[in-house]
Formats: structure tokens, sequence, C-alpha cells
């Protein structure tokens, strides 16, 4: 659950082409393979991201409570593109 502390770490996930990287210095940075995970509940951004990713956020985490349904993974934002090249964000929490 979302709290209104100062800092938070945040995970970023990402699909990596390259075989090696390397990490910016007094960066720490971890790799694990790609999962799977299921159920999730899902919202989409459409929209402004800056102001709709706030939003959607808040709702996701309502819907689990008013559902009695328990957050068991972090926060996933994804960047996609529909066929006609428009662009929105998934934001999706495993159940």
């Amino acid at each position: 659950m979302p709290t209104n502390e100062e800092e938070m770490v945040v995970e970023i996930f990402l699909p990596i082409e390259e075989q090696e990287f390397q990490s910016v210095a007094d960066e720490q940075i971890f790799f694990q393979s790609y999962f799977s995970i299921y159920p999730m509940v899902m919202t989409r951004v459409t929209g402004n991201f800056t102001e709709q990713s706030q939003i959607k956020y808040w709702e996701l985490f309502e819907y689990l409570n008013r559902n009695s349904l328990e957050q068991r993974t972090p926060v996933f934002v994804e960047y996609k593109r529909t066929p006609a090249n428009n662009t929105y964000v998934e934001m999706s929490v495993g159940i």
C-alpha cells in the first residue's frame, strides 16, 4: 500500500536486449529475469500522463480496498503503443 513518506524505493522493469550492462556510479541495478503474474488488476492512462497517472494509481488501491483484495506485487507501469501508433500507459498490480 502506498505511503506518504518523502522517499520511496522504486523498481523499474524494462526489457533488456543487451547481454551485458553497466551501472552508473552510485546507482544500484539488480537484474531479474522476466516473469508472469496472474491475476492482476489493471488500469490504463490515455490522456495527460502527469495528471492522470496519480488519479489512476489511487484508483487501483481504492479498487483493491473496495473488493477486499490483497496487493501481492509492486505497481507495474508499462508504456505501450496502439496499432495506430498512439501511446498509452498500463498500470497494474498483482493480487
